[in-house]
């Protein structure tokens, strides 16, 4: 099996993503990481991020109205999606997918092999400013 290097310039990509704490895109890396190291390339960062997913440090949340962004909690979570401004937050949610499975139809066919749930609604933020602008 090929080893990988741990390259200083995954180093800092990561440093700066763990930074980031808010379940960023590849490309709000990217751009947080050219502020401090213009000379590390976008492909370098997108690679590294899909890489650590694939590999599984980090998931690769494929929204359904968003970019895909990626998240260091890697237990069995959901997120919710901001309407307005596209931030993305954790949902402490225990939801028991096999009664949801249950009380499902139309599934009959198939084997499920994963569950995706993703809420959507309007972040604090947001929701100040649409009251300030009433």
């Amino acid at each position: 099996m090929k080893q990988k290097r741990n390259t200083v310039q995954k180093g800092i990509v990561f440093d700066v993503f763990r930074e980031m704490h808010n379940h960023p895109s590849a490309g709000m890396v990217y751009e947080a990481v050219h502020e401090k190291y213009p000379e590390i390339s976008k492909a370098t960062v997108y690679r590294l991020l899909a890489e650590a997913a694939q590999e599984g440090e980090v998931l690769r949340l494929k929204l359904v109205e968003a970019d895909d962004r990626y998240d260091v909690t890697l237990g069995r979570h959901y997120h919710i999606v901001c309407r307005e401004c596209g931030s993305v937050a954790d949902v402490d949610a225990t939801l028991d997918e096999c009664e949801v499975l249950m009380n499902a139809r139309g599934y009959e066919n198939f084997l499920v092999e994963d569950v995706h749930m993703e809420f959507k609604g309007i972040c604090e933020r947001c929701r100040q400013n649409v009251e300030n602008q009433n």
